[in-house]
């Protein structure tokens, strides 16, 4: 049984990312593309093959299960909306919406409907994320003291987007640009995946430096859990040197690695010898297993992976950062 997918908006994330996994994937198959530019539709035809639409209705009215939101951020609310009052099941790019009220409206519909609703949180499928959450299951380096994450980097981003829409709109507040929700719905993800605490606090700065005069291009959040542990999430675009992609501390050592691929490194207590370092085998990271699990949820009846209330404490997550920042202060949270 192979699964009938639509794509809204064939951006620059969907021809990176959902377009090439799903058409190499057997369990889907990839039908058509609904975008409101003329020219993405008439790019759609020529390189992919694919039927087009350019009326929203139609394309939910077509004969498909699943519908995959890859559009601006400001426009994932209405979009998904429409497509589970249509009951389709849906997969909607990060964020889910801008703001916690939004995520609710949508989590309860798609509830109401019945329909299989997820986000596409693929960072989970990271080989550093993986390698490093077996480290922390295994208690490699004892209880958990601090974690930092961070993602820097120097440069603008105007241009990765497709030049007939708006190369520039990850630095527009009216499309839900900047770093925090980019990136960040990434790193907060990642680690409330591997924290099974409540958050307590949170404080973040988020400026707009280089890049943008509307929307950061670099944030430092801190998140405060409730037995004391203390994470900082940093992204920059702005950054010329740079820092560990993950420094964690823990009480009986530390893991320390420096990028995407690795390697992981940990120094940790040793029985023969105060601290023995070690360099443990990467996990293997493959994005193509979040759509095999929204296969099998669909088909089987599965265990969704990346559920709908742990997308909300995420996007919970940014409305106090974004508090924070406008208030200079921490923000009390039970999250």
């Amino acid at each position: 049984m192979t699964i009938k997918v639509g794509i809204v908006g064939a951006g620059r994330i969907a021809q990176d990312f959902h377009i090439p996994i799903l058409q190499k994937l057997e369990e889907f198959d990839l039908c058509c593309v609904y975008d409101s530019i003329p020219a993405r539709r008439n790019i759609v035809k020529e390189q992919y093959g694919l039927k087009v639409f350019s009326d929203y209705k139609e394309f939910l009215n077509a004969d498909i299960g699943l519908v995959v939101i890859s559009s601006p951020s400001n426009t994932h609310k209405e979009l998904a909306i429409k497509a589970i009052n249509a009951r389709k099941n849906v997969v909607v790019e990060k964020p889910l919406a801008l703001n916690l009220q939004d995520t609710d409206e949508i989590i309860e519909l798609a509830n109401k409907k019945k329909v299989m609703l997820s986000v596409s949180h693929t960072r989970r499928w990271d080989a550093d994320f993986l390698t490093i959450k077996k480290l922390l299951r295994q208690k490699a380096i004892g209880k958990l003291v601090s974690i930092e994450s961070r993602v820097l980097g120097y440069g603008s981003l105007v241009g990765y987007a497709v030049a007939e829409f708006d190369t520039s709109w990850r630095y527009k507040s009216f499309y839900g640009g900047g770093v925090l929700y980019d990136m960040g719905s990434h790193l907060i993800d990642q680690i409330l995946c591997l924290i099974d605490k409540s958050v307590v606090g949170v404080w973040c700065n988020a400026r707009n430096v280089l890049w943008s005069s509307e929307v950061d291009d670099y944030f430092k959040c801190l998140m405060r859990f409730e037995d004391g542990l203390v994470v900082q999430i940093e992204t920059s675009q702005i950054s010329r040197y740079m820092l560990p992609r993950w420094y964690i501390i823990g009480s009986k050592g530390a893991i320390l690695c420096d990028n995407w691929d690795g390697p992981v490194k940990v120094k940790a207590e040793s029985t023969e010898i105060r601290d023995r370092e070690f360099i443990p085998e990467m996990e293997e990271g493959n994005w193509s297993e979040f759509y095999k699990n929204i296969y099998k949820v669909l088909t089987e009846k599965a265990e969704l992976i990346v559920k709908p209330q742990q997308v909300r404490r995420t996007v919970a997550v940014i409305d106090a950062a974004r508090k924070s920042h406008l208030t200079s202060k921490e923000v009390k949270v039970l999250i």
